[in-house]
């Protein structure tokens, strides 16, 4: 989470302005997708279950049409004239009762057949009928050979007893006079044909079971990959499992009183959800490509301004002092390019007026300090000297003399401002020289040169205070011990590293830092740092590290000739 907020912090300002533009566009219309898309996916599953619940009913109408046609043809018969004669007359004659049944009750009972292709066959059971004629006319008492007789309930209404395992439907009444039955009457159906219109509309992945009024499944078909709805042994489990796993409708018939029931998996009414859900993602997609390009386009325009400001100002940054960006709007970003217009203005004349100038100041104390010295009243002075003391046979008056020639000479280098460092380290070896045989050599020099840096330019002048103060306040208030000063001169990447390291008494550190803030009488170490500050940039300033007891360590670092060029 940190990492995302920091990268969101050092983002560009205008891809910020994108985000959040994107973001307050997107959330509104992500609620308003997510809530269509929740009302249209309600839409949906209610018009999957009226679409269930409709061709369920129109399917059970249509049996419930073919069973009030049966009972109807149950009804005529019963009541027909000839079908009561056969029941009624119990002393008909053989002959008499064959020529009836057979011009008379054969085709009234046959006849329907022809008319209604789900019929198998009808059948009249009675006491009156002392023979089997046919398949059509049966005595009573052998009616309980049939397999449905068993579950008669003794009512004069038309009862439906069905078969699911035989796959057989009968349509029986039961005729009485008074308590006693004297007749039945069967009508056999074709079970696949019956329930055809119900087969018709389980598809794939689709169900459909038929309760009676006993709460006996009828029938049952489905065209599911998996379901375990068959394995169930009981009636109420394999409604509970419908129930608990399945998107369902039911009705009831009013004929038969069986209860229908159709049945799908939630995941085939889910996929007509994702769809619709497939079918809106274009849309979404291109609202939200079009609000992403918007954002862009206003965040664009929002902070050209704002950009421009920005690269003028690395532009300042980088060293150059041209206002390249200008505003006439009254707004907030216009104020502030106006603003820094007028900020630049004020610091050019700032640094006209001071920064130049005390550059040129600089370069004026450098040049007096320099133009002191008369070169050529000096050299002639030292060298009528030296000829004095080679006269006088002070060997030591000599050396000091030749030594304080040669700092001298590489001191003013001709009046160049830059000196090689090979030029610089002669001159300070001059400068110990005369030191050692002021300290009657109390102290040791150990030198570290890299030949690499001895042709680098440095400026001239800047080492000799360092040293200077190295031994007043370094090495000559140190009262026991060996007194060590250590130069060295070495690359450091493209900089030249020149370091100076003391073994005297140290100091705190913070009275190390203010060495370059005093201001001594003559050229001290504050020169030197405001001399390298101005050549080359603050990070340059001189860096001083000192431990009490341990001693004193003066950094000085130059840009090597490709940084230099880099710089120029």
């Amino acid at each position: 989470m940190k990492k995302l907020l920091m990268k969101y912090k050092n983002m560009k300002y205008r891809y910020k302005l994108t985000l959040l533009l994107v973001v307050a566009s997107l959330v509104p219309m992500t609620v308003l997708a997510l809530y269509s898309h929740s009302r249209m996916s309600s839409l949906v599953r209610e018009n999957e279950m009226e679409d269930m619940y409709s061709i369920l009913e129109q399917t059970r109408e249509n049996i419930d049409g073919q069973m009030e046609i049966y009972v109807s043809l149950l009804n005529y018969l019963t009541y027909s004239p000839e079908i009561l004669e056969v029941i009624e007359n119990k002393d008909m004659d053989r002959y008499t009762a064959y020529e009836q049944y057979t011009e008379v009750v054969d085709p009234l009972l046959t006849v329907p057949k022809s008319y209604h292709d789900a019929i198998l066959g009808i059948q009249l059971f009675a006491e009156s009928i002392p023979v089997r004629h046919e398949y059509t006319l049966v005595p009573l008492d052998e009616m309980c050979g049939e397999w449905w007789s068993s579950k008669l309930d003794g009512s004069v209404m038309a009862q439906w007893i069905v078969d699911r395992d035989n796959r057989q439907i009968a349509a029986v009444r039961e005729i009485y006079n008074g308590k006693k039955r004297d007749a039945v009457l069967c009508i056999t159906l074709d079970y696949e044909k019956v329930f055809r219109p119900l087969a018709n509309i389980i598809e794939r992945n689709s169900g459909g079971i038929v309760v009676d009024k006993q709460k006996n499944v009828v029938y049952h078909g489905e065209n599911l990959a998996a379901s375990d709805i068959s394995a169930q042994k009981s009636t109420e489990k394999m409604l509970d499992r419908l129930r608990e796993e399945y998107t369902y409708v039911s009705t009831s018939g009013h004929e038969t009183r069986w209860t229908y029931y159709f049945y799908k998996p939630p995941a085939v009414i889910e996929s007509s959800v994702s769809k619709l859900l497939i079918s809106e993602i274009p849309l979404i997609g291109f609202c939200v490509v079009i609000i992403i390009v918007l954002g862009m386009t206003f965040s664009k325009l929002f902070t050209r301004n704002i950009e421009l400001l920005t690269r003028n100002m690395e532009q300042v940054n980088q060293g150059s002092r041209e206002v390249t960006v200008y505003s006439d709007s009254q707004d907030e970003v216009g104020q502030l390019i106006r603003s820094f217009h007028h900020m630049m203005d004020e610091i050019n004349r700032l640094i006209e007026e001071v920064y130049e100038n005390k550059i040129a100041l600089k370069e004026f104390e450098l040049k007096a300090l320099t133009a002191q010295i008369n070169p050529h009243f000096l050299y002639n002075s030292l060298s009528i000297i030296n000829w004095m003391a080679i006269k006088s046979r002070q060997k030591e008056i000599s050396r000091v003399t030749l030594a304080l020639s040669t700092f001298y000479r590489t001191a003013l280098s001709k009046g160049a401002d830059m000196v090689t460092v090979e030029n610089c380290i002669r001159n300070i070896e001059a400068y110990l020289e005369i030191q050692l045989i002021m300290h009657d050599n109390d102290f040791k020099v150990e030198w570290k040169i890299d030949q690499e840096v001895q042709q680098e330019l440095v400026p001239k002048l800047i080492l000799q205070p360092v040293v200077e103060n190295a031994l007043e306040h370094g090495l000559d208030v140190k009262e026991e011990g060996e007194k060590i000063l250590r130069l060295s001169f070495f690359a450091d990447g493209s900089d030249v590293v020149i370091r100076v390291d003391d073994n005297g008494m140290g100091m705190e550190q913070e009275q190390a830092k203010k060495l370059i803030t005093y201001q001594a009488k003559g050229y001290g170490l504050k020169n030197v740092n405001d001399r390298m500050c101005i050549l080359y940039g603050e990070e340059y300033a001189i860096r001083i590290l000192s431990e009490v007891g341990k001693g004193t360590r003066v950094e000085m670092r130059i840009p090597g000739k490709e940084k230099k060029d880099e710089k120029a």
